[in-house]
C-alpha cells in the first residue's frame, strides 16, 4: 500500500512540470496589426482664407488677407482655375455661403472670380473656403483574430479651440466629419460600419497625436471571426461618392508645400476590441498621413499661324491641275516667281502653285487674295485684263466657266491638296475661275475654314493668261498678295 501511494506521488511530481508547460502553451498572446497604410484619393490640403480690404461689390476680382494670424490660407495657394469656393454670407441678416467659380489666380492673393462678388459677401474678414476631400483606404494585416471582434479606425479631429470637428469646415486640426455616413464606408470580412462621436485618444499614440479622433468602426457578424497569417489583409474604404472626410486646412505653423513633424502630418490609428467593444491590450497599431498643397502646373501654347506658298507638285509640265494641264513654264515656277514665259496666242496658258497652311486658333483661318493691278506692260501701259470668263460671266467676287480663249485675260482656279471638314474654297464649283480684285479692298477669300484644322491644309492656286492675236507686244507684271489671318 505505501508503496502504490510512494508510486502515484512520484508519478504527480513527473509529470507536473509538462502540465503546467501544456498550460502555458494554450495561453493566447495579442500583438499589434501590422502593414497599416491609410491610403487617402487626395492628400492636398483644403483652403481657408479671407477676404481683406479693398473688396467691393460686383467686383470680380477679391483679395485675400495676408496676415498670417487671421486664417490657415493667407495667401491664393492652393487654389486653381475652375475650382469652386464659398464666400461668407456676413451681411446683417444672412448666414451660409454663396458660391462661386474661379476664372484666375494672380500675384500671391488675387483670385478672379467667373462673376461679381454679392453685397452679402464683400465683408472684411468673411471666410473664402474651397473643401477638398478624399477616401480613405485603410489597410493592414491583422496579428490575431477575436470570435465576434470588432476593428476601429480613429482618424484624427480637431481638438483647436474654436474648431467644430463636424461642422463641414476644414479644420487645422484634423478631418472634419464632413458629409461621411456609415453607408459610404465598406469593412473588412463583411463587418458592419458605424460612425461614432469623437473620442480622446491619449494611450498607445506618440506626443502630438493625443486629442480627438473620428471613430469608425466595424464589427464582425456575430460568431464571425478574420483571417490571419501571412498574405491576409484587412482594408477599410471610408469614404464614396460625395460622402466623405473633408481634408484639413493648413495646420498651424504650416510651412508652404511641407508636411512634417508640428505641422500636416496625422495619425491613424488602428485598434482591436472584442466582442463587448473592449480594446484588446497590445493590439494598437498608429500611423501617419501627410497633407500638403497641390502643385500647380502651367504652361503657355502661343497662338501659331503658319502658312506656305511653294511649288510641290507643279514644277512638271503636262501636270493636270484645276482640270487642265500646267504649261511649258512650269519648271520655272518657285515660291516668289510665276514666269509663264512667251505666251501661246489665242490658247490658254496655265501654270500653278502650291498653299499649305495650319494654326491652333480654335475659329480657324481664312487666306484672302489680291493684285496689284492688271497685269502691265513694263514700260508702258497695255494690259491684260482681268477675265471675264467671256460667254460665261465671272469677276474677283463670283466664279464661272472660262472655255474661250480668243479675248485676252488673266485669272485664276482652285483645287483642293489636302483638307479636313470644315474647310471651304473661295471657288465652289470645280473648273471654275475668277479674276482677282485689285488692291487689299478688293481681297477675296481664297480658302478658310471656322475651326481648327486636325492637320495641315493644303490647296492649289491654278493662274491662267490668254492673250488675244491683237494683244500688243511686250513683258507684263503685276503682283498677287495673299493675306493668311487666324482667329483667335
Amino acid at each position: 500500500m505505501k508503496k502504490n501511494v510512494l508510486k502515484g506521488f512520484l508519478l504527480v511530481i513527473f509529470f507536473l512540470p509538462l502540465f503546467f508547460y501544456s498550460g502555458k502553451f494554450q495561453v493566447s498572446q495579442s500583438a499589434p496589426s501590422t502593414n497599416l497604410k491609410d491610403q487617402l484619393s487626395s492628400a492636398q490640403l483644403s483652403y481657408f482664407g479671407r477676404l481683406s480690404v479693398g473688396n467691393t461689390i460686383g467686383n470680380s476680382i477679391i483679395i485675400i488677407s495676408t496676415t498670417t494670424n487671421t486664417a490657415p490660407s493667407p495667401n491664393n495657394y492652393n487654389l486653381f482655375i475652375g475650382d469652386t469656393i464659398a464666400i461668407a454670407n456676413s451681411a446683417i441678416g444672412n448666414s451660409g455661403s454663396t458660391q462661386y467659380t474661379v476664372r484666375d489666380i494672380a500675384g500671391t492673393n488675387s483670385i478672379t472670380l467667373t462673376s461679381g462678388i454679392g453685397n452679402s459677401n464683400a465683408a472684411i474678414g468673411s471666410y473664402v473656403i474651397a473643401t477638398r476631400s478624399a477616401t480613405h483606404t485603410v489597410s493592414f494585416s491583422p496579428s490575431d483574430s477575436i470570435t465576434g471582434g470588432k476593428w476601429q479606425v480613429l482618424v484624427k479631429a480637431t481638438n483647436i479651440s474654436g474648431e467644430n470637428p463636424s461642422d463641414g469646415m476644414p479644420d487645422q486640426g484634423g478631418f472634419d466629419l464632413g458629409t461621411l455616413v456609415s453607408g459610404a464606408i465598406t469593412c473588412p470580412w463583411g463587418g458592419t460600419a458605424s460612425i461614432g462621436t469623437t473620442t480622446l485618444t491619449t494611450a498607445n499614440v506618440s506626443v502630438g497625436s493625443t486629442g480627438l479622433y473620428n471613430v469608425i468602426t466595424c464589427a464582425l457578424p456575430v460568431g464571425g471571426t478574420n483571417s490571419i497569417g501571412a498574405g491576409f489583409t484587412g482594408t477599410f474604404v471610408i469614404g464614396l461618392g460625395n460622402s466623405m472626410f473633408i481634408n484639413p486646412a493648413p495646420a498651424p505653423n504650416h510651412t508652404v508645400g511641407q508636411a512634417n513633424a508640428s505641422a500636416d502630418t496625422y495619425s491613424v490609428i488602428l485598434r482591436h476590441l472584442d466582442a463587448g467593444s473592449n480594446v484588446i491590450d497590445n493590439d494598437t497599431t498608429v500611423g501617419k498621413n501627410a497633407l500638403t498643397e497641390s502643385v500647380q502646373i502651367s504652361a503657355i501654347v502661343d497662338p501659331t499661324l503658319t502658312f506656305s506658298i511653294g511649288n510641290s507638285g507643279v514644277t512638271t509640265a503636262t501636270t493636270n491641275i484645276c482640270g487642265t494641264a500646267i504649261g511649258n513654264g512650269a519648271p520655272s515656277t518657285t515660291a516668289t516667281n510665276v514666269s509663264f514665259g512667251s505666251l501661246n496666242l489665242s490658247a490658254f496658258n496655265n501654270l500653278a502653285q502650291f498653299l499649305q497652311c495650319t494654326t491652333n486658333s480654335l475659329n480657324g483661318y481664312v487666306i484672302q487674295a489680291f493684285e496689284s493691278n492688271p497685269l502691265t506692260m513694263v514700260g508702258g501701259s497695255s494690259t491684260i485684263p482681268d477675265t471675264t470668263c467671256p460667254s460665261h460671266t465671272c469677276s474677283s467676287t463670283s466664279d464661272g466657266a472660262w472655255d474661250s480663249n480668243t479675248a485676252s485675260g488673266f485669272g485664276y482656279s482652285l483645287q483642293v491638296g489636302s483638307t479636313s471638314a470644315g474647310a471651304v474654297l473661295g471657288i465652289t464649283t470645280a473648273g471654275n475661275y475668277k479674276s482677282f480684285g485689285n488692291g487689299y479692298s478688293g481681297a477675296q477669300t481664297i480658302i478658310s475654314r471656322p475651326n481648327t484644322p486636325t492637320s495641315t491644309d493644303s490647296l492649289y492656286v491654278c493662274y491662267r493668261i490668254t492673250a488675244s492675236n491683237f494683244q500688243p507686244a511686250g513683258t507684263y507684271q503685276n503682283e498677287v498678295n495673299y493675306i493668311a489671318t487666324a482667329t483667335f
